[in-house]
């Protein structure tokens, strides 16, 4: 079973990736910017990733019969500002990472001003593509998903998130469960959310089935960001592209340090168990989505 789902799962995340990363390529070749800005860019967005993200995007928008001549826009948005803020995570002023994805970081590559100036230039052309005439959907439908899109990101999502984790290491005494919950859903767990949101929301689901995929994409940032701080904690730094152990370093806010490590894997066994429950609402052919979570439960990168 598990070989099965590796094969079905690898062969599609494989095909997405190429056709995203061409898409890509192509609208970022192409856009009006000072050459050394363009080169910033690309090499943030092109610098390797599994782009999971557009994935989840293709794969929710399939069930609905969405193609990619249309899924492909809210994918090219949701990686480019995802690339964003991994640009802005690795700045010696937040997590000061050296490393992303086995190569060096966009500020050690160029420097930070252009790291800044690229990443706000990526975070911003996202909006441009959900807003291109040729997204073919209404237009009201565009402001709406805009609007989901800019609460996932800006001051009630994942940039909230940022800012509350790196509060959250000046403190002597341990997070609550609580205040986890609360960075994590903003750092993480929103821009997930969206992803499945828009796929159905772009497919016409009904109300009740989008709430469903939203909170959905909700457990899938849990699951995304336990697993991550395990990988922290246990993952080789050559797999994971980027330095191991900056957790504990960095004070972060993190279940483990909460709990311990024995309970985090427990909870990321229950989160999974739920979030394949959740999928089961749909009433749809949602095994790539539960195949999905086992892979986020078993990544080493």
């Amino acid at each position: 079973m598990r070989e099965k789902y590796n094969n079905i799962l690898n062969s599609r995340l494989a095909q997405n990736k190429s056709y995203i990363e061409k898409e890509l390529k192509k609208i970022l070749s192409d856009i009006a910017a000072p050459k050394p800005l363009k080169e910033v860019m690309l090499y943030a967005v092109l610098n390797g990733g599994k782009r999971i993200r557009p994935f989840i995007i293709s794969e929710v928008s399939s069930l609905y019969q969405v193609g990619p001549s249309i899924y492909k826009y809210p994918c090219m948005a949701i990686e480019m500002a995802h690339c964003f803020s991994l640009i802005y995570d690795d700045l010696p002023c937040m997590d000061d990472d050296d490393l992303r994805r086995g190569k060096p970081s966009v500020h050690v590559k160029f420097d930070e001003a252009n790291a800044l100036l690229g990443g706000a230039s990526l975070l911003t052309y996202a909006y441009n593509i959900l807003a291109s005439k040729n997204f073919s959907i209404e237009d009201k439908k565009k402001i709406a998903l805009i609007n989901i899109f800019s609460n996932a990101i800006g001051h009630k999502g994942m940039l909230a998130g940022q800012f509350l984790d790196l509060e959250a290491e000046k403190l002597s005494k341990k997070p609550t469960i609580k205040k986890f919950n609360n960075i994590q859903e903003k750092k993480t767990g929103l821009l997930l959310a969206f992803c499945c949101y828009a796929g159905g929301f772009i497919g016409n689901a009904s109300k009740k089935e989008l709430e469903v995929l939203y909170e959905f994409g909700l457990m899938l940032g849990r699951i995304f960001q336990i697993t991550d701080d395990i990988l922290d904690k246990e993952g080789n730094q050559k797999l994971l592209g980027k330095k191991v152990n900056k957790d504990d370093e960095q004070n972060k806010a993190t279940l483990i340090k909460i709990k311990g490590l024995d309970f985090t894997k427990n909870e990321l066994s229950k989160f999974s168990e739920q979030a394949k429950n959740k999928l089961l609402l749909l009433k749809k052919d949602t095994k790539v989505l539960s195949y999905i979570i086992d892979y986020l439960c078993s990544r080493t990168s």
